[in-house]
């Protein structure tokens, strides 16, 4: 899935193509505060942690890179939502 999604990947991630065939993706290219979710307009959504999408508008499709749940490609029907949520979390431990 790498090579065929290779031109969308170096634009997203700023490395030469020939970078990414060569050696792929790493653990550096995934923020641990980073996931997507996909939001189909029938209601149901996707959310993948770890990862990043890249999107052919005039296929239809995105592609969703995971660091833990591999690589996945999704068909995008009319109005589908493709969100990359980028979190930064507190979380206050109250007093035992």
């Amino acid at each position: 899935m790498i090579v065929d999604w290779t031109p969308e990947l170096s634009a997203k991630l700023g490395r030469p193509v020939d970078a990414i065939l060569d050696k792929g993706l790493s653990a550096l290219d995934f923020g641990a505060s980073s996931s997507v979710e996909i939001r189909d307009p029938s209601g149901m959504r996707t959310r993948i942690e770890f990862a990043f999408a890249v999107i052919r508008p005039e296929q239809n499709l995105a592609a969703v890179f995971s660091e833990h749940c591999g690589y996945l490609e999704f068909d995008l029907r009319e109005d589908s939502v493709v969100a990359e949520i980028h979190e930064e979390i507190y979380v206050h431990q109250g007093e035992g």
